[in-house]
């Protein structure tokens, strides 16, 4: 079994909203040409997320945090420009969102579930 990332929005104008994804890398703002995770209408609702607010980079089974915003990023209310994410840490990106970083046993597609 592999780990596939869940993040799930818990405050803020998106709240609710999920993302997952099975890419080595993503990205996760405001701009939907760049960003695999875009928040809605984020220019009126929670200002500071920035087009690009940050990537996450798979390392097998580790999930390397980049912050790409001025603004900042903390994670589990510490300002962060790069760390490891572990299973449940809480981003905050602006004002307002707070997402929880989740991670899935993903099952291989290619493994016969009767004889794995």
């Amino acid at each position: 079994m592999s780990l596939k990332p869940l993040l799930i929005v818990e405050e803020g104008p998106d709240k609710g909203r999920q993302f997952t994804t099975e890419a080595v890398q993503f990205r996760v703002g405001r701009d939907e040409d760049t960003c695999d995770f875009v928040f809605s209408d984020v220019d009126s609702s929670d200002s500071g997320i920035s087009r690009e607010h940050f990537a996450v980079i798979r390392r097998g089974d580790a999930f390397l945090f980049n912050n790409l915003s001025r603004n900042g990023s903390t994670i589990n209310g510490v300002k962060t420009e790069q760390t490891l994410l572990k299973d449940n840490d809480l981003i905050r990106v602006g004002q307002q969102t707070v997402i929880r970083f989740s991670l899935q046993e993903q099952r291989d597609s290619n493994v016969n579930p009767n004889f794995g």
